[in-house]
């Protein structure tokens, strides 16, 4: 499954959710990310209870995380929040290059940090999601 079906499926999609853990497995081209998402309908009384989570990105073809803004860093122990986007050259100028080498099929995106005020950028083959 891509990123966008993924994303598409839920109704907040990967708006505001906070990633908690990160594995990455370079030797498999594996990551796992945490998280915590809202799973209910902006509309519904518990649209803003959180729900563990687990994004399963398999055959990656590259998993970068940018640096931290130092204007924008917080304090040890607080949540990191990030919003899951579509790969875009404006932001990520090394796109247009890389985007152009990827097989077909390949899926790109990208999580906004804003604790950071940076980007992770991910480009697979495949991603599970599963609510744990």
């Amino acid at each position: 499954m891509t990123f966008e079906e993924l994303d598409q499926r839920f109704p907040n999609g990967f708006d505001d959710a906070e990633i908690s853990g990160l594995t990455v497995n370079y030797r498999e081209r594996t990551a796992e990310l945490q998280m915590n998402m809202r799973g209910s309908r902006p509309e519904s009384p518990d649209a803003q209870e959180y729900r563990r989570a687990t994004l399963i990105v398999r055959g990656f073809y590259y998993f970068s995380i940018e640096a931290p803004d130092a204007d924008h860093l917080h304090p040890q122990g607080s949540k990191i929040t990030v919003d899951g986007l579509p790969e875009d050259s404006a932001n990520f100028p090394l796109f247009e290059r890389l985007k152009s080498t990827l097989p077909v099929g390949a899926f790109c995106c990208r999580f906004f940090v804003h604790d950071w005020n940076s980007f992770i950028h991910i480009a697979a083959k495949d991603a599970e999601f599963l609510w744990t």
